[in-house]
């Protein structure tokens, strides 16, 4: 039984972002997998990060302030 919470757990855990312009996709997709993370593309303009611990979560927010920076014009946000 505790596994099937620790799943649960896992999942409500993942930070799922998505972009206002669905065109810009791949290229965040591509971004994240640059810096060594493992983004799954999860639909036109959604990616999702599969349970970041607390010490990850900050890094891929410093990673979306560099985003934001290179491409003002690509909107992402972390949805939940």
């Amino acid at each position: 039984m505790p596994s099937a919470v620790r799943d649960s757990d896992d999942r409500s855990a993942a930070m799922n972002l998505v972009l206002h312009d669905p065109a810009y996709t791949d290229q965040l997709a591509s971004f994240l997998t640059s810096l060594g993370q493992s983004p799954v593309v999860d639909g036109p303009g959604r990616v999702q990060l599969e349970g970041p611990d607390p010490t990850t979560r900050l890094e891929i927010e410093l990673y979306l302030r560099v985003w934001r920076i290179l491409h003002p014009e690509a909107e992402v946000s972390v949805a939940g």
